[in-house]
């Protein structure tokens, strides 16, 4: 034998040995690739009933804000109504009061001025 013979024997040996530990590493890496692929479509057929939940639950969430606004925006209506309400029973109920009141006081002044002029008057008189 040649030693170029030797040496293609050789690599043919090297070149068999390297594909053999290849076979072997190469099956169980693809095992895994296997159940990696199975466990991915396992959680794609989990995660989908459960994306479909939460859109739903976002929705109706959603949904129960904006009616929150509109009862928010409904309380504040009702509120500046009230206030428009009391500002006008204020002016209905003081305007009156303010006069019955300065009219009273008016009517007892000169009442208590009519008075102190006759009791002057009939000290004046007696005397």
């Amino acid at each position: 034998m040649t030693s170029i013979e030797i040496v293609g024997l050789i690599a043919i040996i090297l070149i068999s040995v390297f594909s053999l530990i290849g076979i072997i590493v190469s099956i169980p890496l693809f095992k895994v690739l296997i159940r990696l692929k199975q466990t991915a479509e396992k959680i794609n057929n989990s995660l989908m009933p459960i994306t479909e939940e939460l859109n739903v639950t976002v929705k109706k969430l959603n949904e129960e804000i904006e009616n929150i606004g509109q009862l928010t925006k409904s309380a504040g209506s009702i509120v500046e109504q009230l206030e428009k309400v009391i500002k006008l029973a204020r002016i209905l109920i003081s305007s009156p009061i303010i006069k019955i009141i300065s009219t009273t006081a008016g009517f007892v002044n000169a009442m208590t001025k009519d008075f102190k002029k006759n009791d002057d008057l009939n000290n004046n008189k007696g005397a």
